[in-house]
């Protein structure tokens, strides 16, 4: 079966090498073989191939490897601190918050250091922290209602 032209030059766009030189035995590489003006269309193609080949051998990339895998270490250690920071800066923040409470619920400012201050009454602990964990307890204005924090 015969190719006519119009639809030789959209399968030049997708055809072999081989096929665009005339070779083989598919309907492109017989039609190639066979007309003039395809057969100059697959030379240009050809040409292009391998100007296309050439340029991208002598593309090197602008960063060695070595470096390129040191930087992106770099950066995920940087971004790594990051997280830990806003993963326990709040846990920080609550307990600085929560030792503010607790100086002026027991009668204002802080001692200074060296200063004698009233001794504390036994306190009996409402709560006791499993094994590797702290625990806070905030009173509330109800005092039949506690809030019992695990950290």
């Amino acid at each position: 079966m015969a190719t006519n032209c119009n639809a030789a030059f959209e399968r030049l766009l997708e055809a072999d090498p081989a096929e665009l030189a005339g070779q083989g035995d598919s309907e492109v590489a017989v039609h190639v073989r066979e007309c003039a003006r395809c057969q100059a269309v697959g030379a240009k193609l050809l040409v292009g191939q391998e100007q296309l080949a050439g340029a991208l051998t002598q593309m090197v990339p602008h960063t060695a490897v070595d470096r390129a895998l040191s930087a992106a270490r770099v950066r995920r250690a940087k971004a790594h601190r990051r997280q830990q920071f806003w993963q326990w800066g709040p846990v920080a923040a609550a307990a600085a918050i929560a030792g503010v409470m607790i100086l002026q619920a027991l009668g204002g400012a802080p001692m200074l250091e060296g200063e004698i201050g009233p001794v504390p009454a036994a306190i009996v602990p409402l709560v006791e922290a499993p094994a590797g964990l702290n625990v806070m307890v905030f009173e509330t204005r109800d005092q039949s209602a506690k809030v019992i924090w695990f950290y």
